[in-house]
C-alpha cells in the first residue's frame, strides 16, 4: 500500500479531483497550504520569498491519496497530466510506502 502527496496549483484541483475519481481513486483528502518549494536556493532567500510572494504562491493544495501499490503509476500519471503548465511552480509528487492502516470504527486492518 501506498500513499502519494502532490502539491499542484489550486486552479487545476477540480480536473485533478475529476480525472482521479474517474480512474477509482477513491481514499483522497485534499488541504490548503502555503508552501514556497525548491525555487528559493537559501534559507535567508526562502524566508524572503515566503514573505514577499505570500499571495501569490499561497494558491496550492496537497492531495493525498492512498493506494495499493500498482495503482500507484495511474494515478501519478493523472496528477501530472492535469497539473502540468511547463512553468515553475508546477507542484511535486512524494510516493511513500504505508506500513498499517486501521479503519477507526471496525478496528479493520488492511
Amino acid at each position: 500500500m501506498k500513499e502519494i502527496k502532490a502539491y499542484v496549483k489550486e486552479i487545476f484541483l477540480e480536473h485533478v479531483l475529476g480525472r482521479l475519481t474517474e480512474e477509482g481513486a477513491s481514499d483522497v483528502a485534499v488541504s490548503h497550504v502555503v508552501a514556497i518549494g525548491a525555487f528559493a536556493d537559501d534559507e535567508q532567500f526562502r524566508l524572503k520569498m515566503f514573505r514577499q510572494y505570500w499571495e501569490k504562491y499561497s494558491d496550492i493544495a496537497k492531495v493525498e491519496i492512498v493506494c495499493a501499490d500498482d495503482e500507484v503509476d495511474r494515478f501519478v500519471r493523472v496528477l501530472r497530466e492535469r497539473s502540468y503548465t511547463g512553468e515553475q511552480g508546477d507542484g511535486r509528487i512524494f510516493i511513500l510506502n504505508i506500513e498499517r492502516a486501521i479503519n477507526i470504527r471496525t478496528g479493520e486492518e488492511g
